[in-house]
């Protein structure tokens, strides 16, 4: 695993012209191999210091990840590390990247979403992490994102927070905001526009802030998520283990999101093959009874669904096949016994 990191500064000695002559691109706010080890739980710490990490996942895309770092950048509060986790992209991230003296680039092999999070949720726990906030590249925050999320971790230190979350097209229309558990949940996002902070079920891994002793406890994301619903998967497990999640409704914590801009540019069956075989994980690992196999009656109407509004493109049969039946009978769909995951 490759891992370039500037020595980190004390945030009042960033220097003042980080970013002088950069473009804000996207930005509408703006102002101006992977090593699998399983840590021990840590106890509970004095609720002090906060060290936040910012872990921005990335394969490719790197036009929006350098829009990202410079609104990162562009942070009035500089209390914060970055980890920028390459998941072993095609292509090697521009020069620009290495010029942001917050951020640590770490690179391995291409393992998926989840495992590569978990690599860099490790890493942050040897730099002495107390919480970690998961960043999707390819969103659009305000200059006070930070120091918002910062004034949260202080308010909820042992809790799971998730955002109100905008289509980047339409800032004022929900993308996704968080919920309660329902057998429409595999195949609908949650869009409800929520007015106070709320105790959900699920929150989205796009933006999720997670103390690190609740990460150590539950274990990561599981692993055989390779992409798609391990944050669903990650929230639920949090709620059996008693620990509580809750949307935010300030609209500095929330984002505005390009959406799948770097698994759209695979084409549209190479997604949906991995996401087939993640919701039928997800619905194995969470469901029972009468509800599971209405899940699965759904399951068959939304494929159909799919292959009308995907046309003119076809699935490959052997690869769609494939998909369902490692979602069907891998061992990663296994219901958990315990609040961590099996490896």
């Amino acid at each position: 695993m490759k891992v370039s990191c500037i020595p980190r500064m004390n945030p009042g000695l960033w220097p003042n012209t980080l970013g002088k002559g950069m473009v804000s691109g996207m930005n509408p706010y703006s102002t101006s191999d992977t090593v699998r080890v399983r840590l021990a739980p840590a106890t509970p710490a004095v609720a002090t210091e906060v060290r936040l990490h910012v872990i921005v996942p990335v394969f490719g895309n790197w036009a929006d990840t350098i829009d990202c770092l410079r609104m990162l950048a562009e942070q009035e509060s500089k209390g914060f590390s970055v980890i920028l986790a390459d998941d072993g992209s095609p292509d090697p991230p521009p020069a620009e990247v290495h010029l942001f003296p917050f951020v640590c680039y770490i690179r391995g092999q291409h393992v998926g979403f989840a495992a590569n999070c978990n690599g860099a949720a490790r890493l942050a726990h040897t730099q002495g992490a107390t919480h970690l906030l998961f960043l999707n590249n390819d969103t659009a925050f305000s200059p006070r994102f930070i120091g918002e999320w910062l004034r949260t971790v202080r308010e909820l230190p042992d809790a799971l927070v998730g955002p109100l979350i905008y289509w980047h097209h339409n800032p004022n229309s929900v993308w996704f905001s968080g919920g309660q558990q329902s057998i429409l949940l595999p195949f609908f996002r949650l869009r409800r526009e929520f007015r106070a902070r709320t105790s959900v079920d699920i929150l989205c891994g796009c933006v999720l802030l997670v103390p690190m002793t609740a990460w150590l406890r539950l274990g990561g994301f599981h692993e055989g998520f390779v992409t798609y619903y391990e944050d669903f998967d990650f929230t639920l497990r949090a709620k059996r283990d008693g620990i509580s999640a809750y949307v935010d409704v300030d609209r500095d914590l929330s984002v505005l999101h390009k959406v799948s801009r770097t698994t759209s540019r695979r084409g549209v069956w190479r997604k949906e093959y991995r996401m087939i075989t993640s919701r039928l994980f997800f619905i194995r690992r969470h469901y029972r009874g009468i509800a599971r196999c209405a899940c699965l009656v759904l399951c068959v109407a939304h494929l159909a669904t799919t292959l009308v509004t995907s046309l003119p493109a076809v699935p490959d049969p052997r690869l769609l096949w494939e998909a369902v039946q490692v979602g069907l009978w891998s061992p990663a769909g296994q219901p958990d016994e315990s609040p961590g995951f099996r490896r």
